[in-house]
Formats: structure tokens, sequence, C-alpha cells
């Protein structure tokens, strides 16, 4: 009848037939009934047991609660169903054990320390320095301090070398008492409140992220600018990088150099820079510099100079308050003096005669005469075109000043005779002889030898009275005087006495003719031909 082998738990390990042996389920051999030559394989059993499978190998049919001797390591294992374990012993080995179990210990044999399995890591008992390292761990001691009172103090030791102290009190440590002594010569002549670093320690410094300090580099925390917050500071701010400043969100206005060259910039599109103070309580804008325009849009200035060769103001309308306008103002002497100095109107197209620009300037360049009449230092006020080209000033043109009322003193005149403006009743032409009378104020003279002779019809008068009276067809300009170009029939000699001829014009008095009534004037020059034709002659002269 075969055996029905179980183990302690009532688990059946295998069934053996009669007269077989197993060596598989187990590390001894399970013999069935009958089998022949049993003695041998039951005292070889009895032989493994009593040596715990003493071995160099684990036993390879190994089943929970089995024994194995180590003979390699001399020690005693038991299986736990999972490994063999040491039995009442500390597991030796270089790296950490795997498949621990809570309790289990473990001697490291490189760093001669030991640890226990806390369930789910290795926890070192000790000791706390390594192997070949020094002394390197926490030490509690109780120095004196200069008043023979023990202090307790905890020292962070590295390979032998105290780096920091750690103390509930402020103390100075006894010179003369041993762990005294030895503190004062670790760098701790004086022990603070707290964590301390030696002094004796090159470069001892905390490293990594601190919470909150009073000082840093001996300065209390108080001192320093905050960067979340606003702040003030009494002393000099410097910036040692041509990067400079950046403000804003998106670094909207930057303060750089670039070679020295310092450089204010708005950084977003199209927005300004505006420089504002503080006047009497009310906010003022001194300066804006338009971004969409890149302009100086608004400057208020009080004394302003302004050093170049060209200032463009480019404005409609240029309001000054003050009542002098200086020009030239860095000249120290008449000899420094520019030709002209003045105003410049720009026309356009300076290669046009119709568009050249304008000019209304001190012309340096015209001479005094020797008399008080033109001003003793020299120079006039003059009003003329560009002479085109490159050089506008090369040769200009005068041109005429309009005005309503001029009030001066004339020196001199381009034409020259003294003219105003009548109504007449009829279309006349330059050189027209007229009278008063007519269905207006003035019209034609038609007689010859008339003692109602007026004046003579002019084109450019050296003085025009009633000059806004209409205008050359409606209000003609009758000269009274001066030199002015007549309509002439017939020969003359310079010098001749002129009288009406009838038809608007003139002609050569007899002697006998002549009365202070018809007279009109006299011939300049001499008159050759009989043909009737604008003939200069002086008016008003009898």
């Amino acid at each position: 009848m075969a055996y029905k082998i179980n183990n302690t738990f009532g688990t059946l390990l295998v069934t053996l037939a009669d007269g077989t042996i197993d060596t598989t389920t187990t590390d001894i051999t399970l013999i069935g009934k009958g089998y022949a030559g049993f003695g041998e394989k039951l005292n070889e059993n009895l032989v493994k047991l009593l040596e715990n499978f003493n071995n160099t190998s684990a036993p390879s049919n190994k089943i929970q609660g089995q024994l194995w001797y180590d003979r390699t390591n001399n020690q005693l294992n038991v299986y736990t169903g999972a490994k063999f374990k040491p039995v009442g012993s500390t597991e030796n080995s270089t790296t950490a054990p795997t498949n621990a179990v809570l309790g289990d210990m473990w001697f490291d044999t490189t760093n001669s320390q030991l640890y226990v399995y806390s369930g789910t890591a290795w926890t070192l008992i000790g000791p706390t320095t390594v192997a070949g390292s020094g002394v390197t761990q926490v030490i509690t001691e109780a120095p004196e301090d200069n008043t023979g009172v023990k202090r307790s103090i905890l020292k962070l030791t590295a390979n032998d070398t105290v780096v920091g102290v750690v103390s509930n009190l402020a103390f100075t440590p006894s010179s003369t008492e041993t762990l005294g002594a030895a503190l004062i010569s670790a760098g701790f002549s004086t022990v603070a409140q707290g964590l301390q670093l030696s002094t004796s320690v090159a470069s001892a410094k905390f490293r990594g992220t601190a919470t909150d300090s009073d000082a840093l580099g001996g300065v209390a925390a108080a001192s320093y600018l905050r960067s979340d917050s606003a702040e003030t500071t009494t002393g000099r701010l410097t910036v040692q990088t041509d990067d400079g400043i950046r403000l804003g969100a998106g670094n909207d206005i930057t303060m750089s150099l670039s070679s020295d060259d310092f450089t204010i910039a708005q950084t977003t599109q199209d927005k300004d820079i505006i420089f504002t103070v503080n006047d009497g309580g009310t906010t003022k804008e001194a300066l804006r510099i338009n971004g969409a325009a890149g302009r100086i849009d608004h400057l208020r200035v009080g004394d302003l100079t302004v050093d170049g060769t060209s200032t463009i103001i480019n404005t409609s309308t240029l309001s000054v308050e003050d009542n002098i306008i200086e020009l030239n103002r860095n000249i120290s002497s008449n000899a420094g003096m520019p030709n002209f100095t003045g105003l410049k109107v720009n026309r356009g197209d300076t290669s046009s005669s119709t568009e050249q620009n304008l000019y209304w300037v001190w012309d340096e360049t015209f001479a005094d005469d020797g008399t008080t009449i033109h001003g003793n230092a020299g120079g006039a006020w003059t009003a003329f075109k560009s002479g085109g080209g490159d050089d506008e000033l090369s040769a200009p043109t005068l041109v005429d000043i309009r005005a309503n009322i001029v009030h001066a003193t004339s020196t001199a005149a381009q034409y020259a005779d003294l003219a105003e403006r009548y109504e007449a009743d009829m279309q006349l032409e330059v050189g027209d002889v007229v009278i008063l009378g007519g269905e207006a104020e003035i019209t034609r003279c038609e007689d010859d030898l008339s003692d109602a002779v007026f004046g003579v019809i002019s084109n450019t008068p050296a003085f025009l009275m009633n000059a806004e009276a209409g205008n050359n067809d409606s209000h003609p300009m009758v000269a009274m005087n001066g030199r002015v170009m007549v309509k002439v029939k017939g020969r003359g000699d310079a010098g001749d006495r002129v009288v009406s001829a009838g038809d608007g014009a003139a002609r050569v008095a007899e002697p006998e003719e002549c009365t202070h009534f018809n007279v009109l004037g006299r011939l300049i020059k001499t008159k050759y031909h009989k043909e009737t034709a604008l003939t200069e002659c002086v008016i008003g002269v009898k």
C-alpha cells in the first residue's frame, strides 16, 4: 500500500508507491514500503539533518522552515518560503540584502555600519562615521564657559573636523577647561545662540535656500531693496552693465548703453514717452515724444540753445511769447557778420522763376554813404527773391513790400512820379492827358491848349495815393507831379513846354501860347519824329 507523505500543516507532499524512493520533493530521500536497501538512505537522511545540509550552496528542494548551514560564510540559515535568512545573527554583505522582512539586520562590511530593516527601508543604527572617514557625526558635549558653568552643545563633525555648533544659549568657552579649549581651537572663540559655523573652516557657508536672514554680508536685511514691492533707498543706485534698466511687464521702456552712447527706448509700438513736472501742485507735461509719428509733439522750454547747421520746425503755426528774437547770437563783432540775416520763405521749386524762395533779411552789404541817411552801421532791411541754382543768395532780385500804412523816412524811390487814383468815365491808357470832370471824377482831355489839364495816366508811380480805390480800369493812377510817360504829338526839344493837343495827347507849345494854367510840363528828352508816341516828360513844372 502506497505511503501518503504530509508536512506539519497536513499538506500532502507526495504519494510514495511501494518499493520506490523520492529524491526531488525534498532535500532528504523519502522511502516507500518495501524499498530494498532503505537503511543506507535512512542513515544519509539522518546525517543531512544532523549537519543542516552543510554545503557551499543552498539546498535545491527546500521547504519552508528548513535549515541550511552556509559553509562559505559559516552561517546557519532558515528558509522562510522565499529565501534563506541567517538564524540568530546579522547578515554580512557589501550591499543591502533583498527580500528583507521587518526587524532584519544587515552589517555593511564596506563601511562597518549596522542597519535594521523597517519594513520599507534599511535604517542606519550606527556608527554614523563611515569607515576610513574619521569622526563624522553629531557629538553631544558639555564644555565649560568662562564662568565655570557647563553648557550643552551639539558639535557637527565631518572627518574629524568640527564644522558647526548648535547651542540654545550664547556663551564664551573656557580657555582652561579641556572641552572649552578644544572648542576655541576649533574656531569658536564665542558660541552664538542657534547654529554657528566654524571660523577655522575655509569658505564655511550655509548652502541651499534659506527662508529668512537677519543680515546679508553683514548688512541688515531691512537695508536691501525688495523686488516685489515699492522700496526707497537713501544710497546711490548703480547699474554696472550696458544692458541697463527695463521697465514694464513686457520690457516696454529700456535704458541702455552702446559704445558709451545712452539710449532711452519705448519698445511698445506707437506708444509715447512723456516727461511731466509738478508746477505748484499741478502736473504739467513738459515733453511728449510721439511714438506713432516718431517726433516730439509737445515741448515746454524756458531758455533754449540749439546747436547745429539746420533747425526744422514742422508746424502750421509758430507762436512765440518772447518780445525779441535774436539772430546771429554767436557774432561778437561786425567783421564776423554774414551778408544776409533774416527770414526765408520756401516757395517750392527754386528753379522756377515764379516759385523762387523769398527772403526778408538784414543786408550787411548795403554800404553806408557817409551820412546818417542809411545809418552809421551800414546795411539795410531788404526783401528779395533767390537767384536760383545751388547758391540762392548769389544773385538775388529785389521784390516789392506791400503794407497798409508805412511810417518811415524815404530816402529814395525806384520810380519818379506822384500819383493818385481817380474814378474814370472811360477806359484810359498810360500817357493819356486827363482833366477833372466828365461823368465821373476824371475824363480824357479832348481840347487843344486846355486850361483844365490835371495830370497824366501813370503805370509805375513812385508814390501812389488813394491806392485802395478800385483798380487800373475803374480808378486809373493819375500822375500829378514828377517823371511820367506822356502821349506826345510832333517833334520837340528837351526842355520845351507841353500842353494838351486833344484826343488825350500833348504837344510842344509855342512861347506865346503858354500860361500858368495850360502848361502840363516839359519834355525831358528831344523827340525827333512827328508820330504820336509815349515820351518821358516831367509834369507839374510850368
